[in-house]
C-alpha cells in the first residue's frame, strides 16, 4: 500500500497537482524503544530532527518492542518489497540481506559530497557498510563489548578479579557455584545475545584459526575444531553456571538477573552501563558494585555497529529525506548524545569521549582502559553470519543446553542453515 501511495504522490507532483515542499513522513520502525537503552536517545533524536525539519521532513516512529520482532518485521517487508526509507542494520547484517534483494540505495555521492559526514567513517566502518567499493550504511556506535561482573559476588567467593585465562575462568565458575553464586546471565531466545557473546570470545582466542573463522562475512561452515570447542563449553555453562529461566529466556531475563544480583557476570557492552544506576532496573547502590574486563587471553569485541541504510523508494524525494536522517543520527552530536545519556562508545574515532560522560558512567571510562589490553579484536558472531542462522541459534540452543543436541550437531545445523543462502 505505501508504494502505491509514493507512487501516486510522485505522479501528481509530476503533473504539479502536489506541491514539492509537502513535508516527506518518513515512517521508522525501531526495537529501539521502552524498556530498550536506547529509547531515551532515539526518542530525543527523532524529536530533534523533526523540529530541525518542520514542515519538511517527519519521522513517523513505529515501536516494535525485541529485537528478534524487528528482524522478523524487517524480513516480511523485504520479501514484500515494502521495506520503510530507513532500517537500522544493529549488528544482524540486514545490509546483505536487503542488497541481495537490490533495495538498497548507494550513499556514497552524498557522503563524499559532506566533508564532515565523510570524516566520521574510519576504515572498520568503511568496512562494516560497504560492498565492493560501495558504501550502503552509516555506523553511530561502536560495537565495542567486554563483560561485567558483580564485585560483591566476587568478593564473596573469594575471587580477587576477572580472569586473564578461560581455564581461571572455568575455575571460578566452579568457585561461585561452590559459594551458593549463579555464575552466568545466558539466555537463548531473540537471537541469544548474551549467550552468542560468551560464545564468539571463546572462538576468537582459539589460536589464528579462530580469529580467522571471526574475520569472515558470513562464514558457511561451522564444522571447525574452534566452533565445535567454544559449543562444548556453552553446554557446560548452560548444564552447570547458569539460571534455570536462561533455556528459553531473552536477554532481558539474562540482565534481569545479573541487574538483581541473582548472577555474577553477564557478556554485554557499554550501553548497558545507564542501567545499574537506573533505579527501575537495578536496587540502590548497585552501580558501585560492577566491575568490567575485556574477555580472557586479551580479547573483547571492536567494530562498529552495521549502521542506518537508506532502502529504494518509488519517490526520490523520500529517499533525499531518509538520507537527511542517516546523516544526522551517524553525526557527531548524536553520537555524543548516545555516549552521554546511554554510555554508548562511538562508532566514529572522531567524536571524542568527553568528561561528562566519563563523571556521568565511571565504568565506561573503566572499560576503556581495560580495552588497551586487549590484543585479539574482531566482530561479533551476529554482525557476520547470514540472518537466517540467528533463528537456528533460538531454536536449537535448548537442544545443546540439555544434551538432546551434542556440540558437533549444532554446527553442522548451522552450517546446513548456512547453505540455504547459496
Amino acid at each position: 500500500m505505501k508504494k502505491i501511495l509514493s507512487l501516486l504522490v510522485a505522479a501528481l507532483m509530476m503533473f504539479g497537482a502536489v506541491s514539492a515542499l509537502a513535508e516527506v513522513v518518513l515512517e521508522y520502525p525501531t526495537f529501539q524503544v521502552g524498556v530498550n537503552t536506547a529509547a531515551p536517545v532515539i526518542a530525543q533524536l527523532v524529536e530533534e530532527f523533526n523540529a530541525l525539519n518542520a514542515g519538511q521532513i517527519k519521522i513517523q516512529v513505529e515501536e516494535i518492542p525485541g529485537d528478534a520482532n524487528y528482524i522478523e518485521k524487517i524480513k516480511v517487508l523485504l520479501a514484500s518489497n515494502d521495506l520503510p526509507p530507513v532500517i537500522y542494520g544493529a549488528g544482524y547484517n540486514l545490509l546483505d540481506l536487503a542488497l541481495a534483494n537490490d533495495s538498497l540505495v548507494e550513499i556514497t555521492e552524498y557522503v563524499d559530497a559532506d566533508p564532515d559526514w565523510k570524516a566520521m567513517y574510519n576504515d572498520k566502518a568503511l568496512e562494516v557498510n560497504s560492498r565492493d567499493g560501495r558504501l550502503y550504511g552509516s555506523s553511530a556506535e561502536g560495537n565495542t563489548i567486554g563483560y561485567f561482573y558483580n564485585r560483591e559476588l566476587f568478593e564473596k567467593a573469594g575471587i580477587a578479579g576477572p580472569a586473564k585465562t578461560w581455564d581461571e575462568f572455568f575455575q571460578q565458575l566452579e568457585t561461585l557455584k561452590a559459594a551458593g553464586i549463579t555464575p552466568l546471565s545466558m539466555d537463548t531466545a531473540d537471537s541469544a545475545w548474551v549467550t552468542s557473546l560468551w560464545m564468539g570470545a571463546m572462538i576468537a582466542t582459539a589460536g589464528e584459526e579462530g580469529q580467522a573463522f571471526m574475520g569472515q562475512m558470513m562464514p558457511d561452515d561451522y564444522n571447525t575444531p574452534e566452533v565445535i570447542g567454544a559449543l562444548a563449553n556453552i553446554q557446560k555453562m548452560f548444564m552447570e553456571y547458569t539460571t534455570v529461566d536462561a533455556v528459553g529466556g531473552k536477554y532481558e531475563n539474562a540482565a534481569n538477573a545479573f541487574l538483581s544480583g541473582q548472577t555474577a557476570m553477564i557478556a554485554n557492552g557499554p550501553w548497558m552501563i545507564g542501567d545499574f544506576s537506573d533505579a527501575t532496573k537495578a536496587p540502590e547502590g548497585f552501580a558501585e558494585k560492577v566491575g568490567v574486563a575485556i574477555y580472557p587471553e586479551g580479547f573483547a569485541y571492536d567494530e562498529p555497529i552495521q549502521g542506518y541504510l537508506v532502502t529504494r523508494q518509488a519517490d526520490p524525494e523520500v529517499e533525499k529525506a531518509a538520507v537527511e536522517m542517516v546523516k544526522f543520527f551517524t553525526s557527531a552530536y548524536a553520537q555524543t548524545v548516545a555516549l552521554e545519556n546511554q554510555g554508548m562508545l562511538p562508532a566514529s574515532t572522531q567524536v571524542e569521549i568527553t568528561q561528562a560522560a566519563k563523571d556521568r558512567y565511571p565504568l565506561l571510562a573503566e572499560f576503556v582502559q581495560a580495552l588497551e589490553g586487549a590484543d585479539i579484536r574482531t566482530a561479533t558472531t551476529q554482525a557476520t553470519m547470514y540472518p537466517n542462522l540467528l533463528d537456528i541459534m533460538s531454536a536449537e540452543l535448548p537442544n545443546l543446553a540439555s544434551g538432546a543436541m551434542t556440540p558437533e550437531q549444532f554446527a553442522q545445523a548451522l552450517t546446513d542453515g548456512a547453505a540455504k543462502n547459496k
